[in-house]
């Protein structure tokens, strides 16, 4: 048997067209008929019934199809009706976290925080063009003049909530859709995972074994008092593991504390904690003029009972204002904010505080003391950790202390 021959494809997709024909008729006939017990159909079922139609084929050496063609030409229906078709694989392998796709024959992927090529691509530009439909039409987006650029969630699958962005062709050199999905896993790393997943060692190779263990506890100890510190602000580039580590500490937090998270995409999330809840942003569609923003949730946050108030990342100035109104009025308030290093994170938030407010970039600054600690990640690892100390009156600058690695650190 050859898996790379593409009847066995053309197969699957005939099979599941002719299934989508059905369903939609036996939609009609059944809302006709109120019957709305009559389209509860399980997967099981939709497959058994298939797998009877296949034995109506043959190969293409004329002979009917033998069991393990069945078998994977059923797998090849479940990825179309249910899964992501072509790129299926690579939306479950543990291993990729990013894929992104130009065009029919253009798919990136980045596997274990290095970005590369896959021998995947679609057979045309009508196929790539029909798989975009299909994912727009299953999660409810409109891709259209008014809405050329979207982001979205799907958490229909088991092992991972991915966050879809597209770009519509209208704005894409060339005219192809651009799709870039981001994985984060249903199953979140806990602390003890990133720790062995190196994410808590510092580059030094040089360093000898006892000395590491050392530092490992170190960093472990210092994970809890982040936990229970007043603030924190995580920054890096895209990717660099902020939403894994922040996603990793939610759980630390201690049962009797109340939390709300605020976020673009469903990616922050807990379900262990008894007193968790998380909102995400709406978006206006079309001509609809409703839309609920990060900056709208976080004032919100400020009229329930909280202990912690969580904003995924911060963008613009109103989600900065929002937030650091929220530290200074008692809140312990977490996010994370793209930056080159701690104190880049820290001028940014100020900058977005400003745009927002009006305030001078020192009196922005000063908002900013209401968080704690300030932890930059690059390559999905800890490479340096501040601390804000307070506000010097004299020179009018933060005062910020090195936590990791320790070293001097002068006011600012």
């Amino acid at each position: 048997m050859n898996k790379n021959n593409e009847s066995y494809v053309r197969l699957a997709k005939t099979l599941e067209a002719q299934f989508q024909k059905k369903q939609e008729a036996g939609l009609l006939a059944n809302l006709n008929r109120r019957n709305v017990e009559g389209l509860d159909v399980t997967r099981e079922k939709i497959l058994s019934d298939i797998r009877q139609q296949l034995a109506l084929y043959e190969n293409e050496d004329g002979e009917m199809l033998r069991e393990e063609e069945k078998d994977y030409v059923l797998e090849l229906v479940r990825k179309e009706l249910w899964g992501y078709g072509l790129i299926d694989d690579l939306i479950h392998d543990m291993a990729v976290s990013d894929i992104k796709m130009y065009g029919p024959d253009q798919i990136r992927i980045k596997r274990l925080g290095k970005r590369q090529s896959c021998d995947l691509h679609f057979p045309d530009d009508r196929s790539y063009r029909m798989f975009v439909t299909k994912l727009l039409e299953r999660n409810k987006i409109n891709l259209g003049t008014a809405n050329a650029i979207q982001t979205f969630t799907d958490a229909s699958q088991e092992d991972f909530i991915l966050r879809i962005t597209m770009i519509s062709g209208l704005l894409v050199d060339g005219g192809s859709p651009v799709v870039a999905i981001r994985k984060v896993p249903k199953d979140k790393y806990t602390l003890a995972d990133l720790k062995n997943a190196g994410m808590f060692k510092e580059p030094d190779q040089g360093k000898k074994e006892e000395a590491e263990k050392k530092k490992a506890s170190s960093m472990e100890e210092l994970m809890e008092q982040m936990v229970q510190s007043k603030g924190i602000l995580f920054t890096g580039k895209g990717a660099s593991g902020k939403t894994t580590l922040m996603n990793a500490m939610i759980a630390e937090i201690p049962a009797d504390e109340s939390v709300m998270i605020c976020q673009e995409n469903a990616e922050l999330f807990d379900r262990n904690h008894p007193d968790l809840f998380s909102c995400h942003v709406m978006t206006n569609q079309g001509d609809s003029k409703v839309s609920y923003e990060l900056g709208d949730l976080t004032r919100a946050a400020l009229l329930v009972d909280l202990d912690r108030v969580i904003v995924g990342e911060v963008k613009e100035g109103s989600e900065a204002a929002g937030l650091s109104k929220a530290s200074m009025t008692g809140h312990k308030c977490w996010t994370s904010v793209h930056g080159e290093s701690c104190e880049m994170a820290v001028d940014k938030m100020a900058d977005y505080i400003s745009q927002a407010t009006g305030y001078s970039t020192r009196d922005a600054l000063k908002q900013l003391q209401g968080f704690e600690y300030v932890v930059h990640l690059r390559n999905f690892r800890i490479d340096e950790i501040i601390r804000i100390d307070g506000w010097n009156k004299e020179k009018e600058a933060l005062v910020f202390s090195s936590v990791y690695p320790r070293k001097e650190r002068s006011t600012r």
